[in-house]
C-alpha cells in the first residue's frame, strides 16, 4: 500500500480501526471500532503520525532506496551493520525488520447442551432426563516477535527474542515467498518470516548462491 492511500485511510477511516485491521492489529482494531477511535483522540494522534511519516512501523524498511534500486537492477549494495560480527571479508548485502509470530488456541468460553427430554407428572412440577454437556469456545492468538535479517555474502541471519538461526548457504533447504514474507526451510525447522522487502530479499539470496555455485 502506498503512503498516500494510507493517509487517506487513516483519515477517513482511521475512526473505525480500519489501519489497525490491514496492519492485523485485530485488538486494536475492535477497539477502535466500538470506541470510535478512543474517542477520537486516538485517531486524531494517528492521522498525525501518519502525516509525519512516524506511522505503522511495521511496514518501515532498514533497506534505503538506493539500496533497493540496485538491488532491482540487478546488483548487490554494501550495507554498513554495526550489530554484526562480521569476518574480515564478509559483507552485508541485505538488513531488514522481519516479524515471526506463534498462534496459540485458547479456551474463551463454554456453551452448554443438553440431551434427552422433560416428564411433567403434575402441573408444575417437571423432570428432565439425559445430561447436559458444555462445549468449549475456542479462537486463536497471534504473538508476534520482532527481529532482523540479514544477508552476507557467507550467511542468513535473523535475530529476535524469540527464534534465531545463523546459516552457511548450503543449510538453507528452500526458500519460498508468500504474499507478505518468506517461508525459510532448514532441514527439518522451518521459518514463516513477515517482511515487507520479502522480493528483494530472494533476489539477493540468489545473487550470491548463483556467485557462490559459479566460483
Amino acid at each position: 500500500m502506498s503512503k498516500n492511500a494510507r493517509v487517506i485511510i487513516v483519515i477517513f477511516l482511521g475512526m473505525f480501526g480500519i489501519h489497525k485491521f490491514i496492519d492485523k492489529d485485530y485488538k486494536m482494531g475492535i477497539i477502535y471500532l466500538f470506541t470510535f477511535g478512543l474517542f477520537g483522540i486516538g485517531w486524531i494522534i494517528d492521522i498525525f503520525k501518519e502525516l509525519s511519516g512516524k506511522g505503522n512501523h511495521k511496514s518501515k524498511s532498514l533497506m534505503t532506496r538506493e539500496s533497493l534500486k540496485l538491488i532491482a537492477q540487478g546488483h548487490l549494495p554494501r550495507l554498513e551493520v554495526s550489530n554484526l560480527n562480521l569476518s574480515n571479508d564478509e559483507i552485508c548485502h541485505f538488513a531488514d525488520i522481519g516479524y515471526t509470530f506463534k498462534d496459540k488456541t485458547i479456551t474463551t468460553g463454554y456453551v452448554g447442551k443438553s440431551s434427552g427430554y422433560s416428564i411433567k407428572p403434575s402441573q408444575g412440577l417437571s423432570y428432565r432426563t439425559g445430561e447436559t454437556r458444555k462445549e468449549a469456545i475456542r479462537e486463536t492468538q497471534r504473538t508476534t516477535y520482532k527481529g532482523e535479517l540479514y544477508i552476507t555474502n557467507k550467511r542468513v541471519i535473523y535475530s529476535s527474542t524469540n527464534e534465531c538461526f545463523d546459516k552457511t548457504f548450503d543449510k538453507i533447504t528452500s526458500i519460498i515467498e508468500t504474499k507478505d514474507g518468506i517461508l525459510l526451510q532448514i532441514g527439518s525447522a522451518s521459518y514463516s518470516i513477515i517482511i515487507k522487502t520479502h522480493s528483494e530479499f530472494v533476489k539477493v539470496f540468489n545473487m550470491l548462491k548463483n556467485n557462490i555455485y559459479e566460483h
